[in-house]
């Protein structure tokens, strides 16, 4: 596995990265965290992002993140799900993962709550606007009331998740992450709520995020080259 060998030298580059744009906003490096997203590659990219300092480890597949946390263990890394996540899967959600980073119905919103769990829960929000994307529509009255519901369920919300949109425009890159911190800025005032929480920016586009507020970035590619494809 030769990509094995360059994530450690990809890692100090990615925090590179990050401190010189954390830098520009002035803001502090150390306030974003870097997540490895490690779908379709076996236990071993996590056993190595682990090795190199990451904590938290990103996967869009309940079955086959539930299947690599059951190998290595619960305790081994902060496992977030990054993914779709439909009704009938919220039941291993919630045994498995450790964070929700893309709730997107009202509906998931309250099946966490009738299994009595208590994962830290991100809601995702369509800042793109793009068809093909999932999650709520970036309006704050809706919002207030998506999020007024999780808080009255008594769920851990501790921000809010978004893709960036597709192409190279770096100028609307920018405006769809600037568009969640300040809902996210709103939201904390309206309903006297802390939100530290921004999940934003991925592999081609985590430097504008982290000038937007970003305080997570979900790296894959960028750590670990292309995906492996695996026999499940």
């Amino acid at each position: 596995m030769e990509e094995l060998l360059k994530v450690k030298a990809n890692v100090e580059s990615a925090l590179f990265e990050i401190a010189e744009a954390a830098c520009s906003a002035g803001r502090k490096p150390e306030d974003v965290t870097i997540m490895a997203v490690t779908k379709t590659h076996p236990v071993e990219y996590i056993t190595k992002a682990v090795e190199c300092g990451i904590r938290h480890i990103g996967e869009n597949r309940i079955s086959e993140g539930g299947r690599k946390i059951r190998q290595l263990g619960n305790e081994y890394a902060v496992f977030h799900a990054i993914g779709v996540l439909h009704r009938k899967e919220v039941r291993q959600a919630v045994r498995d993962f450790h964070c929700l980073d893309a709730i997107h119905k009202i509906e998931i919103i309250e099946e966490i709550a009738r299994r009595k769990a208590d994962p830290r829960i991100l809601l995702e929000v369509n800042t793109s606007g793009e068809s093909a994307k999932m999650g709520f529509q970036p309006d704050v009255d809706l919002l207030e009331s998506v999020l007024g519901r999780a808080l009255e369920l008594k769920l851990s919300v501790r921000g809010f998740l978004t893709v960036g949109p597709l192409g190279n425009d770096p100028t609307e890159q920018r405006r769809a992450f600037a568009n969640l911190r300040e809902i996210r800025d709103s939201l904390e005032t309206r309903l006297n709520v802390v939100l530290p929480e921004l999940s934003m920016g991925m592999s081609d586009d985590f430097s504008l995020a982290v000038l937007e507020g970003s305080t997570m970035v979900r790296l894959g590619r960028r750590l670990f080259g292309s995906r492996n494809f695996l026999p499940y």
